[in-house]
């Protein structure tokens, strides 16, 4: 009787003992999960990174699967001036081309600066918006959308069009670091070693650039792949061989007098240009429209049955916006 009295005993200490390792085990948890949350509230209430700044560069670098292991394509976006589109003020971003090469910077322009599209911070709720003006993304175009989204905490779920709809994304990590000698905040995405976000500067991929290249269905390889190459934020950056050209062009038109009563007088800096000239108001709708015509550089447009406010004049040329000036139409 005794011994059985003390095998039950043991039994009981036993599953006291492990009732108590699992209590031991969940508070371990617990204890994880707190810090990892403090953490990153933390890191999530230090001042917000902006990726709108004026004269940032960013130089992606394209790899197709089917060619050698070598750069098959380079290009370089370039934020410089502002805009106003619909009562929010953008930064504008340029692209072009450069000449392909595995050297490192300086690198070759390979074109002119074309007009890509526009961002902005919202820094009190930590997004950035875009709007894309040219080129295949699967964001909309010439509409606004949202770019990033840096007010996610791990845990939750990725959701905006840089980021592809055929999985769900969790946020993984969320720490501060340097990358491309930049110092940011990181953001991974789970299961995904290279999926980052970067506050301030963009994800691992580029910039406007979708998040996950397409893999081959039959062997998960992909059949491209673009990523971030080189970034910089602070002038003089030295990635372009040629400093001078850094500087942006001038304006494709101007607009005169501005704020303007009655007739706008509108100039092209370009006698070739081709395309037409819409008018826009606050909520994107056409109000006026004047074709270009080859040769002819000065322009008007008769205003007076127009109501007062702020208008948009883009300079399109074979649907693509060029460019985008704001004006005010005064009483």
């Amino acid at each position: 009787m005794h011994a059985s009295g003390d095998a039950r005993q043991l039994l009981d200490i036993k599953l006291l003992d492990m009732k108590n390792r699992d209590r031991l085990r969940c508070i371990k948890r617990l204890l994880i999960f707190i810090i990892i949350f403090q953490f990153s509230t933390e890191i999530k209430s230090q001042e917000y990174i902006p990726l709108a700044v004026e004269g940032a560069q960013w130089i992606v670098r394209y790899d197709d699967q089917y060619t050698p292991p070598t750069v098959d394509l380079l290009w370089e976006y370039f934020a410089s001036g502002d805009t106003c589109i619909g009562n929010k003020c953008y930064i504008k971003v340029f692209k072009r081309d450069l000449i392909p090469t595995d050297e490192s910077p300086p690198f070759i322009p390979d074109g002119e600066y074309e007009l890509f599209g526009f961002i902005r911070d919202d820094s009190i709720n930590r997004k950035v918006y875009a709007i894309q003006s040219v080129g295949w993304s699967p964001c909309p175009q010439n509409e606004e959308f949202l770019m990033y989204d840096f007010s996610l905490n791990i845990g939750d779920t990725v959701d905006f069009c840089l980021i592809p709809d055929f999985f769900t994304y969790l946020i993984d990590t969320i720490y501060s670091g340097n990358y491309l000698g930049f110092d940011t905040r990181l953001y991974k995405i789970l299961d995904m070693w290279e999926d980052f976000y970067y506050e301030g500067l963009g994800s691992y991929y580029g910039l406007f650039e979708e998040m996950f290249a397409p893999f081959k269905s039959t062997d998960q390889k992909y059949i491209y792949h673009t990523f971030l190459y080189y970034y910089c934020r602070e002038s003089p950056c030295n990635l372009i061989v040629s400093v001078p050209e850094l500087h942006m062009p001038s304006p494709s038109f101007q607009l005169s007098p501005n704020p303007v009563t009655d007739i706008l007088n509108i100039k092209l800096n370009s006698r070739t240009t081709r395309g037409e000239i819409r008018l826009l108001n606050l909520y994107g709708q056409e109000v006026r429209r004047l074709l270009v015509m080859n040769g002819i550089s000065n322009y008007q447009l008769d205003l007076t049955s127009l109501p007062s406010g702020y208008y948009i004049a883009a300079l399109i040329n074979e649907g693509v916006i060029l460019e985008r000036e704001k004006f005010v139409l005064a009483d």
